[in-house]
């Protein structure tokens, strides 16, 4: 039961939509994460202070693309010691980058904030799921 509230979690984390500044656009998690790697490669880490929110984005997916990778190796995991404490790690690197570009979207538009938030919404739902799983079920690692 957990392994599918986790996975659904994953997936629910993948398809938040966020908005892009300056009439941009918009783009879903899992796209910001799979340009993520190629960018920061190439380019580094690059803070630029004119747009700090789009140039953090790449950053915030990366963060955001560990914590699924954590979650992932923890539903193929049979015998993993501290799996609670991973899985809360997993979560939380989840969590940060969506309240991060929840805020930076804040300070440019109102309407971004909300498309991301109601996006978001079922994701927290399922994250809070998961957390009242584990704490349900008694320890079986």
């Amino acid at each position: 039961m957990i392994k599918r509230a986790l996975l659904t979690t994953i997936l629910l984390n993948s398809v938040i939509l966020i908005g892009i500044p300056a009439g941009h656009g918009f783009g879903i998690m899992i796209m910001f994460e799979i340009m993520s790697i190629p960018a920061l490669i190439k380019t580094g880490i690059n803070y630029q202070k004119d747009y700090p929110f789009e140039s953090s984005l790449l950053i915030i997916a990366l963060v955001s693309l560990m914590g699924k990778l954590i979650s992932i190796v923890l539903l193929f995991s049979k015998d993993f010691s501290n799996k609670i404490i991973w899985m809360y790690i997993g979560l939380a690197l989840m969590l940060i980058p969506l309240i991060t570009v929840c805020f930076g979207a804040w300070n440019y538009e109102k309407h971004l904030f909300l498309l991301t938030l109601g996006s978001a919404i079922p994701f927290l739902m399922y994250l809070g799921r998961v957390i009242y799983l584990s704490n349900k079920q008694p320890n079986k690692s």
